[in-house]
């Protein structure tokens, strides 16, 4: 059995981390034993089957649609329209198993393939959606592997307008919302966060919280729901130290630490120092904490 949670921390401080490899480790999560190097070697046979594929001295809008030609209509990668909340479309060697994903694990795919070809896709995650930006001396093109489209960069509006069948503004630049691989592993990993949440599969949403706190240690948000999902697992010591790192975190720890003399009236133990009183999200976590010291209490 594999300890992918280490190899992923291990891999995402190195200089040569690629978001595909990360990603393997998080079907992890699933799959204890599965091989990393095997899905590897089989995004290598997918870049070659696509540069097979793909015509000579293509460039520009030719190249970024026959790219999504290739790996869309060829080789059969679409979006998952039908079951689109299947907590398999966040992992990316079921994807790569079933050619069926989200936007974003479609376009992680995108990438990593068009990468071995030579060919440079960065990540944009609009607001709710995830596609990918082609650019070179002729241009730039959007591309969206979930509905097979390319699109013209000056017309995403129009053209998440109709996807959502709503008026869509953007306020920034496309570039803008070009994302890092941090900032895509974590949209990922939220993406199934929520999806386990929603059918209240707990233990699972406390797996995915330890993969996000790995890719951003700095987060309060994210220590808070880590120390909660282990306190309603029953994990109480656990969930202890993930809310003083909360607390820590958002310079409150006095909040944290136990001042006799400085108790907030209805939860003993807990204060607060001068005139920093808890704002209403401090007070619930607060509130859980004494829970947590109390039930701690009891069983010593």
């Amino acid at each position: 059995m594999t300890d992918h949670l280490h190899h992923f921390a291990r891999e995402l401080e190195t200089e040569t981390a690629h978001p595909e490899r990360l990603a393997l480790h998080i079907g992890g999560l699933i799959d204890p034993d599965l091989d990393v190097a095997y899905y590897l070697a089989g995004l290598d046979a997918l870049a070659d089957e696509a540069e097979d594929r793909l015509l000579p001295d293509l460039s520009g809008g030719d190249l970024a649609h026959a790219l999504l030609n290739v790996l869309g209509t060829q080789m059969g990668f679409q979006g998952n329209q039908g079951n689109y909340y299947d907590p398999g479309n966040s992992f990316l060697h079921l994807v790569m198993e079933r050619r069926k994903g989200l936007p974003i694990t479609l376009s992680l795919l995108y990438m990593a393939v068009a990468r071995r070809m030579g060919i440079h896709l960065d990540g944009i995650g609009f607001p709710a959606h995830f596609m990918l930006r082609f650019a070179d001396d002729n241009g730039s093109w959007l591309i969206d592997p979930f509905h097979r489209s390319l699109v013209q960069e000056n017309d995403v509006s129009s053209y998440l307008a109709g996807v959502f069948r709503q008026p869509v503004q953007l306020h920034s630049a496309v570039t803008d919302y070009t994302v890092s691989a941090r900032m895509l592993l974590l949209r990922l990993l939220n993406n199934l966060r929520n999806v386990y949440l929603s059918n209240n599969i707990f233990p699972r949403a406390l797996n995915v919280l330890d993969y996000m706190v790995v890719v951003e240690p700095a987060e309060p948000d994210l220590w808070r729901d880590r120390g909660l999902l282990h306190m309603q697992d029953g994990q109480m010591l656990a969930a202890e130290e993930d809310l003083r790192k909360y607390f820590a975190r958002r310079d409150r720890l006095h909040l944290f630490v136990a001042e006799d003399d400085n108790a907030i009236p209805g939860l003993p133990g807990i204060g607060w120092e001068g005139d920093r009183s808890p704002t209403g999200e401090e007070r619930e976590v607060m509130a859980a904490l004494s829970h947590i010291r109390s039930t701690v209490s009891r069983s010593n």
